[in-house]
């Protein structure tokens, strides 16, 4: 775990070290693109409570993940809000999307008659000492799934103002739009204008 500088850019200020804790490949390809860099993972399956409030989620996973590791972590959690639904299933979307998948998330957001979505993604850097939170979000439509890249609901999922949708996207373009990737842009300049407080 050496200092990484941050999102591909050598003039970047140095960020602290961390581990990004997932088990997930296309969560771990996203970062390494993003950041420009190979990033340390460590898979560790850490309890989700079961809750609607985003930052009580990451901040459960960030302090299980520090105390497993002993080490500076990076936890991620990232949901979908439904128009349709008043904001749910929010960070609860896995357990919809094991359900139902991308097509019965989009469906019954379309049976509703409310097809907006908001894609939210948080990222929590702790050391122990202190905490850094990164936030993303990207509005959007659910429409029939298109498309066989990314990965959960990504086919599913329009981005305001794109003809493509997640799934049909090209990584990079996909990490420009993405609440993934808005997340740790804001993470990293959290990161980096705190390092050099």
């Amino acid at each position: 775990m050496g200092r990484v500088s941050g999102a591909g850019d050598p003039d970047a200020p140095a960020l602290p070290p961390f581990t990004l804790v997932t088990g997930n490949p296309d969560k771990r390809l996203e970062a390494e693109r993003i950041l420009g860099r190979a990033v340390d993972c460590a898979a560790v399956d850490l309890p989700e409570p079961q809750s609607l409030d985003f930052l009580e989620v990451v901040r459960a996973k960030g302090a299980e993940a520090l105390q497993r590791l002993g080490h500076p972590v990076v936890v991620e959690e990232a949901g979908l809000e439904l128009a349709a639904l008043n904001g749910f299933p929010g960070p609860l979307v896995k357990w919809m999307l094991e359900a139902v998948g991308a097509e019965g998330i989009a469906r019954t957001a379309l049976a509703l008659g409310e097809p907006r979505a908001t894609a939210r993604c948080f990222l929590l850097w702790t050391d122990g000492a202190r905490e850094v939170i990164g936030e993303g979000a990207t509005t959007g439509t659910l429409v029939t799934p298109r498309g066989s890249g990314g990965f959960g609901w990504d086919p599913a999922f329009l981005p305001d103002g794109e003809e493509r949708t997640y799934g049909e996207l090209p990584g990079a373009d996909k990490d420009r739009l993405s609440h993934r990737g808005r997340a740790w842009r804001d993470l990293l300049a959290k990161l980096g204008s705190s390092s050099q407080a």
